[in-house]
C-alpha cells in the first residue's frame, strides 16, 4: 500500500519548523523586493540579496563598483526605509563572491568496435558519393581508437 501523498502546503504546513523558515523565506523576499524597489533602475539586477540584524540592514551585492555606487546613497536609503517604517538605522553592503562553476565533466574517449566502423565503411562505399556517404566514413574515421 502506498502512502498518501500531501501537497506541498500541507507539508509546510504542518511542520512548525518548516513553517517559521517559510515565513522567513517571506519576509526576506519581501525586503529585497522593497530595497530593489529603492534602488536605482541601474543598481536593481546586481542586488542579489538583502537581510535585516537588529538595526541593521545588510545588502548583498555582486561586484564591488556595485556595491560602493550603494554605499555613497546610504544616508537617501536609510530615510526612504525609514519612510517605510523599516527599523534600519544602519547600512552595510556586502558582496557576494561569484558562484565557483562545477569543474568541466572528465572527456569520455568514445570509440565504435571494428565490427561496427567496418559496418559504416561498407556502407559508405555501397552508396553514392555525397554527404550521408562522407558522413558515414567521417563517423568511421573519428571513432577509431587513438594509438
Amino acid at each position: 500500500m502506498q502512502p498518501k501523498s500531501q501537497s506541498l502546503k500541507a507539508l509546510l504546513s504542518g511542520n512548525a519548523e518548516l513553517r517559521q523558515l517559510t515565513a522567513t523565506a517571506r519576509e526576506l523576499q519581501q525586503l529585497h523586493a522593497t530595497v530593489c524597489r529603492l534602488l536605482p533602475e541601474s543598481l536593481r539586477g546586481h542586488c542579489l540579496g538583502v537581510e535585516q540584524q537588529a538595526d541593521t540592514l545588510i545588502i548583498y551585492m555582486d561586484n564591488a563598483a556595485n556595491a560602493t555606487l550603494i554605499r555613497y546613497q546610504q544616508r537617501q536609503l536609510l530615510s526612504q526605509l525609514a519612510n517605510l517604517r523599516r527599523s534600519c538605522k544602519h547600512l552595510k553592503v556586502r558582496i557576494l563572491p561569484p558562484a565557483v562553476p562545477p569543474p568541466a565533466p572528465k572527456r569520455v574517449s568514445r570509440t565504435l568496435p571494428d565490427p561496427v566502423r567496418a559496418m559504416l565503411q561498407s556502407t559508405a562505399t555501397g552508396l553514392e558519393d555525397g554527404p550521408l556517404s562522407r558522413s558515414l566514413r567521417n563517423l568511421a574515421r573519428r571513432r577509431s581508437p587513438r594509438p
